[in-house]
């Protein structure tokens, strides 16, 4: 169980950390609307997406 339990946290640190790598990358400019409107939704997603992983890794942690 522990072992389950240190991959499920490991995986949701490599998660939060992959949003964090991208929190600050620009939208590029490709002419594409539907690809900008996709940069755009993904960062504003990002930072309570990071909050709701971070709650879930909280709860992992204390789980017995």
């Amino acid at each position: 169980m522990n072992n389950i339990k240190a991959q499920i946290i490991s995986e949701i640190d490599r998660r939060i950390e992959d949003l964090q790598q991208h929190r600050y990358d620009e939208i590029i400019v490709t002419g594409n609307q539907y690809d900008e409107l996709n940069q755009a939704l993904a960062k504003v997603i990002g930072v309570p997406l990071m909050k709701e992983l971070s709650s879930l890794k909280e709860y992992v942690i204390e789980m017995k």
